[in-house]
């Protein structure tokens, strides 16, 4: 059995009603898409599907975190990342393109969210690997770094004037 098939969910056999379901995305997840931002990574997905006919709602509730390095000292920091994500699942045997609405055919009984989880954890990635270290014990950030980034840089105000220059300053061109 794949990795990616402990990510479906039973739809179309589900009575009407709400229902939980809960998923674990690691390492070996991430490995399974190409070019994944994502190499080190740990999550916990919590699914709640609204089940009605003909339309249904899905309710993402993502916590975890990913490794990465600091973009400040460059030291290896375990990134969280959380993230609330709603989508809405309608049985249809026409397909069309949408953002926010996932179409299922009538013929299929599960739903596979594995691309879905997979997008939301990386939309949720933050631009700039940063975090609020400051209350971790050891602190993960690299000290030394730091006071080097902190430490006032002397800039020379003073133009640098090219001994060369100076000499074709007197030339004269009109002779």
């Amino acid at each position: 059995m794949s990795i990616l098939e402990h990510f479906s969910v039973p739809y179309i056999g589900i009575k009407d009603g709400l229902h939980q379901f809960q998923f674990k995305a690691d390492s070996s997840f991430f490995a399974l898409f190409e070019n994944s931002p994502i190499i080190e990574g740990d999550f916990d997905i919590h699914v709640n599907l609204d089940k009605r006919s003909g339309l249904s709602e899905l309710d993402f509730d993502i916590n975890g975190h990913v490794s990465a390095l600091c973009d400040r000292c460059l030291a290896d920091i375990r990134l969280p990342v959380n993230a609330k994500n709603h989508i809405l699942v309608k049985v249809s045997n026409k397909i069309s393109e949408d953002d926010e609405v996932i179409f299922i055919k009538e013929d299929h009984s599960h739903l596979d969210l594995s691309q879905i989880i997979y997008e939301f954890i990386v939309l949720a990635l933050p631009l700039m690997n940063i975090y609020d270290c400051e209350n971790e014990e050891p602190r993960k950030c690299d000290m030394n770094v730091l006071k080097k980034l902190s430490e006032d840089v002397k800039i020379d105000t003073e133009p640098t004037i090219n001994k060369i220059w100076e000499n074709l300053k007197d030339i004269n061109l009109d002779e």
